[in-house]
This record gives C-alpha cells, sequence and structure tokens, in this order.
C-alpha cells in the first residue's frame, strides 16, 4: 500500500549530547464516509413487510454480469480489437450496463426462466464511483421498477462480492492497489465499505433475503493478502448498525471465519458442485475468447450437459440435498457460462431452466434409470464396472494398467500436481449412492503390499466438521505397506455417508502416501452395512 510518510525531528538534550529521534507518521488513503446511494443508513423499520425467502426454503439465484457496454465496446471488443466474446448476446444493439432498457430485458427474461434472486457481479472499489458497477446499479433498479409497474415480478437483487478487487483496484491516491489486509482495522472496513456502498443502491424493498437478511455471496479467499476469522462478524455488525439488519453471508470454501453458508464457484465447469445448503451449476464453459489463458472447452452438448447436472440435483432426496441454486451464470458471455438468450443458442436455456426450476421449487424427487436400486454391494475390477466406477486417468488422479502374473491391476502413477501423494477416484452409482445419505457402508481394498508406504480413503461425508470443503474429503483409516509383495484385502469403515460427487467430481478416493507412490490395486467393493 502506499502512503504518505511525515518525518518530524525531535531534538533531546541529554549530558552535553544532542540525540535526534526520528518518528514517522503514516497516513493512510481516506475511505469515503458516506456511500453513493440514498438507502442509507436504515433502521429495522425500513425492512417491514419486505419479501423474503425462509430457511430451507428451495430458491434459485444466477450470476448477472453487467460490465458491458456496445457504445465503448468495453467488455465487448479486446485491447487488440478482436471479438471479447465467446458466447453473444441476441440484441447487441441494446447492450449496455447505463441502459434501463438492456436490464428490462434481462429481468423479464429472469422471470420466464424461473429465477428467484440475481446477483450483480460486483466490482465497486469504495469511492470510485464512476466505475461501471456502480454506474450500472441505477438503471438495474429503474428497469425492475418498470416491471413492478407492468405487473410482473422481477427477481430480488442480492449481491455478489467479486473479491478480485481486493488486489485490483487502482484505490491509492497515486493510482496503484492497495492489497487489502483483512487482519487490520482498515482492511476490514475497506472491505465492508464496498459492501455498504452496494446496497445503499438498492431499495430495500427489492433486496434478496433468508429470513430478513440480504444475500450476500462472497468470491475467492486468494485474493485477499491476509486474512482474519473474525472477519465476517466484524462485517455483520457493521451492515447491522449501518441498515438495520444483519447481511446472510455465503462464503467460498477458502476463507476463514464463520458465515451462513458455503458454496463453490466452479458449477459450470465441474457442476454440480454439492455443498449443505447450497449447489452450484452452469451449461458448460469456453473461454476461447479471453486473451492469454490455457485452452478449457466444457461442452454444452446442445443442452446435454446442462440437463445431466440438473437432473443430478433432483434425484437427490429432497430432504437430503441443499436449497439454494446457484447458476452459473446468467451473462458471463466472455467465458461461455451464460444461460441467457444468445446468438448461438436462442432462448434454449431460458426454457430448461423453468422447467428445472420449477421441479426445484416443487421438490420433485427424479428416480435415475439404474439396476442398482436394491443392490447390497457394488464392485469394481480393472474393465469390468459393476455399479463402481474408476474416475478418468487425469489431474490429480493419474493411473496405468499393468498386469502382475495373471492379475490385472490400476497403478497409480506421477501427475503434474501434486509430489508428495496421490490418488485412485471411485463413483458410485447415483441410485445407489443416494440412498445411502448419512449411513455407515464398508469398503474393501484388493492391493498389492509394495510401492508405497501407506494408504487411506477419503469420501464425501454428509457431516460438515469432518473434512475439508464440508466433508467433501473425510479421511478415514491408514494401510500400512510392508514390501512383503503378497496380494492383501484392506477394509474401511465410512460413516455418515453423503456420495454426491464432491469429491473432485466422484464419491470417494484412495490416497497413496510415500515411498514410490506406486499402489496397484485389483479389486474394490462398496457394501451397505446392516
Amino acid at each position: 500500500m502506499t502512503v504518505m510518510q511525515k518525518t518530524n525531528r525531535v531534538i533531546f538534550f541529554l549530558g552535553g549530547l544532542f540525540l535526534f529521534s526520528s518518528t514517522t507518521v503514516l497516513a493512510q488513503n481516506q475511505l469515503p464516509e458516506k456511500p453513493p446511494g440514498k438507502f442509507f443508513p436504515l433502521q429495522t423499520k425500513d425492512h417491514k413487510n419486505t419479501d423474503s425467502f425462509k430457511w430451507g426454503q428451495p430458491v434459485v439465484g444466477t450470476t448477472y454480469f453487467y460490465w458491458y457496454d456496445i457504445d465503448t465496446k468495453s467488455h465487448i471488443i479486446d485491447h487488440d480489437g478482436t471479438d471479447a466474446l465467446t458466447t453473444h448476446p441476441a440484441d447487441m444493439n441494446d447492450l449496455s450496463y447505463k441502459r434501463t432498457s438492456w436490464h428490462k430485458t434481462q429481468l423479464a427474461d429472469m422471470v420466464e426462466a424461473g429465477i428467484d434472486f440475481l446477483m450483480p457481479v460486483f466490482w465497486g472499489v469504495p469511492g470510485k464511483y464512476d466505475g461501471w458497477s456502480f454506474v450500472g446499479l441505477p438503471p438495474l433498479v429503474e428497469a425492475h421498477d418498470a416491471l413492478e409497474k407492468e405487473g410482473l415480478r422481477p427477481p430480488a437483487i442480492g449481491l455478489f462480492y467479486d473479491t478480485s478487487i481486493l488486489l485490483w483496484n487502482g484505490f491509492n491516491k497515486d493510482g496503484s492497489s492497495y492489497h487489502v489486509d483483512l487482519t487490520t482495522d482498515f482492511g476490514k472496513d475497506w472491505f465492508y465499505t464496498a459492501i455498504r456502498d452496494f446496497f445503499s443502491l438498492i431499495p430495500p424493498s427489492k433486496w434478496a433475503r433468508v429470513d430478513g437478511r440480504p444475500i450476500i455471496f462472497i468470491y475467492d479467499a486468494a485474493f485477499a493478502k491476509r486474512q482474519d476469522p473474525n472477519q465476517f462478524e466484524y462485517t455483520k455488525r457493521r451492515f447491522k448498525n449501518d441498515f438495520g439488519v444483519e447481511p446472510f453471508i455465503v462464503k467460498s470454501p477458502n476463507w476463514t471465519g464463520e458465515t451462513d453458508a458455503t458454496y463453490s464457484w466452479g458449477g459450470a465447469v465441474n457442476g454440480p458442485l454439492i455443498y449443505k445448503h447450497v449447489v452450484a451449476l452452469g451449461p458448460g464453459y469456453d473461454h476461447s475468447a479471453v486473451p492469454g489463458r490455457t485452452p478449457l472447452i466444457v461442452k454444452r452438448q446442445d443442452g446435454k450437459t446442462y440437463i445431466e447436472r440438473w437432473l443430478k440435483v433432483l434425484q437427490l432426496k429432497s430432504e437430503n440435498r441443499p436449497w439454494m441454486v446457484h447458476v452459473e451464470t446468467w451473462s458471463e458471455w466472455h467465458e461461455g457460462t451464460d444461460i441467457a438468450a444468445s446468438r448461438e443458442y436462442g432462448r434454449t436455456y431460458i426454457v430448461l431452466t423453468r422447467l428445472f426450476s420449477d421441479m426445484w421449487r416443487t421438490k420433485t424427487n427424479l428416480r435415475p434409470p439404474s439396476s442398482y436400486f436394491d443392490a447390497n454391494s457394488v464392485t469394481w475390477q480393472p474393465g469390468q464396472s459393476k455399479g463402481l466406477a474408476l474416475g478418468e486417468s487425469g489431474g490429480d488422479g493419474v493411473w496405468k494398467k499393468t498386469k502382475f502374473g495373471d492379475v490385472e491391476t490400476v497403478v497409480s502413477a506421477p501427475n503434474p500436481h501434486l509430489q508428495t501423494s496421490r490418488y485412485l477416484y471411485f463413483n458410485v452409482d447415483d441410485a445407489f449412492a443416494y440412498e445411502l445419505f448419512g449411513q455407515t457402508v464398508s469398503v474393501s481394498v484388493v492391493y498389492r503390499d509394495v510401492g508405497c508406504s501407506s494408504f487411506l480413503v477419503e469420501y464425501d461425508s454428509s457431516n460438515p466438521q469432518s473434512g475439508l470443503f464440508e466433508g467433501a474429503f473425510r479421511p478415514v483409516g491408514n494401510v500400512a505397506i510392508s514390501g512383503s509383495g503378497k496380494w492383501k484385502t484392506a477394509s474401511f469403515t465410512l460413516p455418515q455417508c453423503r456420495f454426491a460427487n464432491r469429491c473432485n467430481g466422484n464419491d470417494f478416493r484412495i490416497s497413496v502416501v510415500g515411498g514410490d507412490l506406486e499402489l496397484a490395486i485389483s479389486k474394490v467393493e462398496l457394501k451397505k452395512t446392516k
């Protein structure tokens, strides 16, 4: 952070000697005392008779990217003159965050899609009130008003806090960026001020709420210089003092500190990403138009990708599944994660979203096609998957096929991501897995007793305190390898199963530790326990 320095020279006379002491006074950049909007401060009475979702009520929200402007070509044409968009809006002529008419079209389409709440992706640096994040909100509110006057009920408005502004913000007086340190009072104040500024521009009658509390999704923690476990408690306290109500905060899992719920970004790439209260999903991904990025395409398959992701969460029993869906995204056309009306896909994803959001809100439970509903066990052997499948070789779960005598095996192999451990991922048939929520199962692994120091199982658990990412990687057991080279069988007991594909898209993994990191396995069986 850039600081202003003032040096004062203080002279002391001591025993005939003059001693010079220098003290440095640091002055921080000042945060604006007043927000840009008129809905500040608020009191408890200002929230009377406002609409609100209830805790546990099935709802569907989406992230709303609104940084586009056809007049200046901002976020439409790249600096090198090339097309900045992978997918293109159906109407490019009216595309601008400054235009009420564009926001109105998007809101009307959200109504048709069955969206309950939208979250503008907010990149609002405190004090920089001429930026698009601030300028685009009043036209959004005007569009919301216009639809209400026409008798429609547009989605309520929450906040998606794009925390990349904690690193990239141009906040300092010389235009450089201040890297926000949340362990300092100033850093906490900076973090909160952006939230305050956003809600000052949105009428409280339009806030998306849970039990009366406005919804705030917090993006990735990696952009903060440092964290403080009390950062969200501070934010809630400040918000209540200023607005008369506490916010409902949903954090990304790499944040420390307690919040009301957790979600993961990436549902368009790897969805559905299922947490206890929130599930994220999207139609696919393609950032081909973004300069400088490594190619990454998750094909939409003419809507099949989106349909399969919705079906997967609708197959979960309503009492075992999250209640809030985050559709990722409404309008991120750079990365091709959009479900809005587009030149490439027409209104396909609006129609599909309406179909599935209606089923979600009515707690529809779909029964997946499977021959394993009434089975007591599922098994895997090389080339033979009977309700239990080995994940594809890739990522941090690379493997190779090898024969030891007449025994066909799979052996853990090096991957580019980790040098100290390797993984073998497994996916349980959904119909079999979804009946096991909260139950205990046993897993047996036939392995060759050589090649590593030990191995254990990490699995998707229903206990959010039992492992990383709300129990998605709960560890169990630790089998030591003696180096005998014999074939042995290890058994593991897995209590409180979830098996909702949260273990990097799978249900459990065998974690290989130490030695040459080579574990050969020839059979894995998962059984229900009585």
